[in-house]
């Protein structure tokens, strides 16, 4: 009885989980996802995102260079600044599109905006917003996010193509969306782990007033 009047004080005192998913997302929260390029060749360069601040950078360097960058904050409101650093300037090294995964970040998804928009991921963007440089010529969110609690706007990857490529020393930036997968918030994982302890605490004192060679009914108390 004890046990489980602990156990339902905890679920009233617990503070609630957040949602599956969390609007505020920042560039560094794109770690480890990929980033690869394709050029007017056909020749594809990878890098993944390191974090930068609480922004994001993926650098790949010499020959099939290219840099990409996620300013510090929150991606909603960042520039994403793609350059290509390859040396040379052959018309066949020129960066033709850029696929972003972040399967691999492990929590970071894209916000395309669409409706109906999963609780709490905020209105999002549908592909980019370009801001300048190189014209951005298309970009499809690609990759659902296969959680039941999507609903039909979270994407794990995104695909840009640019009018004519990017040649060698040129950028191109956009603007766009990313939420993260809603973990517990610190006091709850905090309260969670007290009650747990709680509760062991409470199983170690009460074994020691139960009788193991008795029925199970009968208590074996001693005065202090």
């Amino acid at each position: 009885m004890l046990v489980r009047t602990v156990l339902i004080s905890l679920l009233f005192c617990s503070p609630a989980w957040a949602g599956p998913i969390s609007d505020l997302a920042l560039g560094s929260q794109l770690v480890g996802g990929v980033v690869t390029v394709t050029r007017f060749g056909g020749v594809l360069n990878s890098a993944a995102f390191v974090a930068a601040g609480t922004g994001a950078s993926a650098t790949a360097l010499g020959s099939g260079g290219f840099a990409l960058t996620v300013s510090p904050d929150d991606t909603a409101l960042a520039t994403w600044t793609f350059t290509n650093t390859d040396p040379s300037p052959l018309f066949l090294n020129n960066i033709t599109a850029v696929t972003i995964d972040l399967t691999l970040s492990g929590i970071s998804l894209f916000d395309s905006g669409s409706e109906p928009s999963t609780p709490e991921s905020g209105p999002g963007i549908p592909g980019v917003i370009y801001v300048g440089g190189v014209p951005i010529d298309g970009a499809t969110d690609l990759l659902p996010w296969p959680d039941p609690a999507n609903l039909g706007d979270m994407f794990r990857a995104v695909s840009i193509t640019f009018v004519g490529g990017i040649g060698t020393g040129a950028t191109s930036s956009w603007m766009d969306d990313t939420d993260v997968t809603a973990v517990p918030e610190p006091t709850s994982i905090v309260l969670i782990g007290t009650g747990l302890l709680l509760l062991l605490l409470i199983r170690r004192w009460w074994g020691q007033y139960i009788d193991p060679d008795g029925p199970p009914a009968r208590r074996r108390f001693s005065r202090v």
